[in-house]
């Protein structure tokens, strides 16, 4: 795990003491911490974005480094990766040559990552980073976790997720929102596997617009939403009152669980008074009251989350947002289904398909990108001190096995990280998980916790649930 961290952690100077991405580092956490303490006090934020069914490889590679890739790209009528005469997707799993360098300034960016144009000097490519674990349709918790799980496509909860990490150190009135999809759950709120705070401990995720706009600005509002937001406060407060009476009560394992129970709610009675402080800066910034919008529709629902991040964002609401952008069955109006249209090639072409959602993808991320950057912060911009990632959460296509994760990471936190810069590890194709010598997710993420000045050595449990 150490020896991972060096493949991933900078230790010599270049220029301004950054940190990179990069192989054979040296020195570890402590010159990172140092480095880090040097930096600007301003504020850092962090928004990952994750979606299903694979994120091809091509979608985010520059067009000035298209040569790097492990195939050249030609497709078949169907929109299939063609190589010598023969479609299928196990090209995908390659091994990706090794790379460290900046992007080249005139290079493109690619057509699908258009909406990020303006942005262009900020964004970095990881290529080729090998999961950890095993995957197939789903990676679950274990994405931003860090940790194998038992079995594959498992929804086991073994420690807890990059986003909560960070959401934990970058203290906030409400200190970790949760964003996503899920057509199943008509109250709104639902427990998409995707972020915990802990072993066992899944976070919960607005999935309706409407209801997170309530719970999140309604004490801004005059109407229905603020009566909700009062009559929630009410029931909150009855809970722990009830609680701390109920405690005198009981004893052994039952007073445990209450306890458990109390400190929840007291966390969150104490999370509203926050909230009710900064009344006024939320008023600035809170969004249009969002309308009904049908929880099958990812778009609407994706534009509808856009806005409360951004209105979170910007009063200070929270530093950590995490959005779901899609499910394995989200449906795409005009576009198709996920998992049998995009997954399993029932689409007209599955590679414009792939085109268009990811697209729409980056025109929110860019929608965020350009509400941050319009805001003075320090000596520059809110944007300046924010790190968003995307990629996908099962790693390099439908049927994934996790060898190939591609991700776009937008940001440097405030010159922490190397800008504009392009990094493949080099993986070798026939990878013995269970030993290191891979640069793997949890490595990435580690490099984010120590640039934020969150240093976590065993982050993630590389081996089913127990850390070696």
């Amino acid at each position: 795990m150490q020896h991972n961290r060096r493949h991933l952690l900078k230790s010599a100077a270049v220029g301004a003491g950054s940190v990179t991405l990069a192989p054979l580092m040296g020195a570890l956490l402590g010159r990172v911490q140092a480095q880090t303490a040097e930096k600007s006090q301003q504020p850092l934020r962090f928004l990952f974005f994750l979606r299903s069914s694979g994120l091809w490889a091509e979608m985010i590679q520059p067009r000035g480094l298209l040569d790097r890739l492990p195939y050249k790209l030609d497709y078949d009528d169907k929109g299939d990766l063609v190589v010598d005469g023969k479609p299928s997707n196990e090209f995908r799993m390659l091994p990706f040559p090794a790379a460290d360098l900046p992007i080249p300034g005139d290079s493109e960016l690619s057509e699908v990552m258009e909406p990020l144009e303006p942005y262009r000097d900020r964004v970095s490519i990881l290529q080729g980073i090998n999961s950890g674990f095993n995957v197939y349709h789903q990676g679950h918790y274990q994405t931003l976790g860090g940790f194998a799980a038992r079995i594959f496509d498992t929804t086991d909860v073994f420690g807890p997720t990059v986003d909560s990490l960070l959401a934990r150190a970058l203290t906030a009135p409400v200190p970790h929102l949760c964003l996503g999809q899920d057509f199943r759950s008509p109250s709104g709120v639902s427990y998409l596997p995707m972020s915990a705070e802990g072993a066992g401990k899944p976070i919960a995720f607005y999935t309706k617009p409407k209801r997170a706009y309530k719970e999140l600005f309604g004490v801004t509002d005059s109407g229905a939403a603020r009566q909700a937001y009062d009559v929630q406060s009410n029931i909150l407060d009855f809970f722990v009152e009830d609680a701390k009476r109920l405690r005198g009560e009981v004893a052994g394992p039952e007073r445990e669980q209450l306890d458990r129970y109390l400190n929840s709610f007291e966390s969150l009675r104490y999370s509203r008074q926050q909230v009710e402080a900064m009344g006024d800066r939320l008023r600035k910034y809170a969004p249009t009251p969002p309308e009904e919008i049908s929880v099958g529709d990812p778009v609407l629902i994706g534009s509808g989350h856009t806005e409360i991040a951004i209105a979170a964002m910007l009063s200070g609401l929270t530093n950590v947002v995490s959005m779901r952008l899609d499910l394995l069955d989200s449906e795409y109006g005009g576009i198709g289904n996920m998992h049998s249209g995009v997954g399993h090639g029932q689409v007209k072409n599955i590679l414009e398909a792939r085109r268009k959602i990811c697209r729409l993808h980056f025109t929110q991320i860019a929608k965020i990108a350009a509400a941050l950057h319009a805001v003075p912060e320090g000596d520059g911009t809110m944007l300046d001190n924010t790190m968003m990632v995307y990629m996908s959460e099962n790693g390099e296509t439908h049927h994934s096995s996790g060898v190939n994760f591609s991700i776009m990471m937008l940001g440097d936190m405030g010159a922490r990280l190397k800008r504009h810069h392009y990094f493949a590890p080099g993986n070798a194709e026939n990878i013995n998980r269970s030993k290191p010598g891979y640069t793997r997710l949890g490595d990435v993420w580690a490099t984010l916790l120590a640039a934020a000045g969150q240093p976590y050595k065993e982050f993630g449990h590389p081996i089913n649930g127990e850390a070696h």
